[in-house]
């Protein structure tokens, strides 16, 4: 079928698919790409595509939400995430759209990038995974890993690429600011607005030592990591700002 609008994605989500139609729906460009380029239509969009691929986001959301809220009645997003996980802010309670990149922008990303069969791409506070999800589908060459902090979120989000058959693409839970953690050797690398201005600092340092070793590209969402960048990492060079729809910046390094 044609996906021309959310109605034809509504239909979808209405439609008891097997497992098989699920597969070949993930290898179609078209199912990432939102009818419409505003962020309402985005929005929608990307949660039509998580219940159509199967995800359980607002049940895994809402059992952190109420676990939180046993500690922390009058909490917010602000406060439960580390309220649950050891003082890292991991979000809970924030919106999923917010929490996560539509499938649009993801697409969006990967066609600027013009990514080469068997690049690898790193994901640094993944959430769901969704860039693994269009890696998946439409870069079969291409592997990708997601580091995530809640073990839920990581756990579904695995559950969904063996179900797609994505195998070169995975989720792991980890703690990025982990002294013992090594940032490993990839093409690209995914950062958004994650954490205060010491653990975007100490990320970005991290990616410079691997800029040292060979080129990589830097894919930044969100106004405050670009503002760090701005300050503290001149070592990166803007390739590519967002325009209109886009909510995202470029920079690529090698430094010799």
């Amino acid at each position: 079928m044609e996906l021309k609008s959310l109605s034809d994605f509504q239909r979808l989500e209405g439609t008891q698919l097997s497992l098989g139609d699920r597969r070949l729906l993930a290898h179609h460009p078209e199912f990432y790409q939102t009818p419409k380029a505003n962020d309402v239509i985005r929005r929608q969009h990307a949660n039509m595509v998580d219940r159509i691929l199967g995800f359980r986001l607002k049940y895994i959301e809402e059992m952190m939400v109420a676990e939180a809220r046993g500690f922390e009645p009058d909490g917010s997003h602000e406060t439960w995430g580390p309220t649950l996980h050891s003082g890292v802010q991991t979000w809970v309670g924030l919106d999923l759209q917010t929490l996560q990149t539509p499938y649009s922008e993801c697409l969006r990303i990967l066609q600027l990038l013009k990514i080469k069969p068997y690049q690898h791409i790193i994901d640094l506070g993944a959430a769901y995974g969704r860039m693994g999800i269009v890696i998946g589908g439409l870069y079969i060459k291409n592997s990708f890993t997601g580091y995530e902090y809640v073990k839920a979120r990581v756990d579904e989000g695995n559950r969904v690429y063996k179900e797609l058959g994505f195998s070169r693409s995975q989720l792991i839970t980890q703690d990025l600011f982990d002294k013992s953690f090594e940032l490993p050797l990839a093409d690209i690398y995914f950062i958004y607005d994650y954490g205060q201005v010491e653990h975007i600092d100490y990320t970005l340092k991290q990616i410079e030592a691997v800029a040292h070793k060979r080129p990589v590209k830097v894919v930044v969402r969100g106004k405050f990591t670009k503002r760090i960048i701005a300050d503290r990492h001149p070592w990166l060079d803007l390739q590519y700002e967002g325009k209109l729809e886009e909510l995202f910046s470029i920079y690529s390094a090698f430094i010799v």
